[in-house]
């Protein structure tokens, strides 16, 4: 019949510490990781904000001056400005739901 221990070896409990050490540091380095990642997409929907506010600024200026004479340079601020309008809402928004 063989023995049956109730004593726990040190093997073990150095085993256990560093399991618990690795595991902790793993959840340590993917929080940072996404805490940097949403200040990334934060700073890129910032400068898309700035670029949709120039383009629009852009926009506005243009047309003031000649008004719908000249429409392919309107239509070009336009659409610049839509795109970065757009990529200022997929990045705020992807940052939200990273931080999560």
């Amino acid at each position: 019949m063989p023995e049956i221990s109730t004593t726990k070896k040190p093997a073990q409990k150095r085993e256990r510490f560093f399991g618990a050490l690795f595991s902790g540091g793993r959840v340590l380095i993917v929080s940072f990781a996404k805490t940097i990642y949403a200040l990334w997409l934060e700073v890129t929907g910032m400068l898309f904000a700035v670029f949709a506010v120039a383009g629009a600024s852009g926009w506005i200026k243009h047309y003031r001056k000649t008004g719908f004479a000249e429409k392919k340079p309107l239509w070009s601020i336009g659409i610049f400005t839509v795109v970065c309008v757009y990529f200022t809402i997929v990045s705020f928004s992807r940052a939200k739901t990273t931080r999560k």
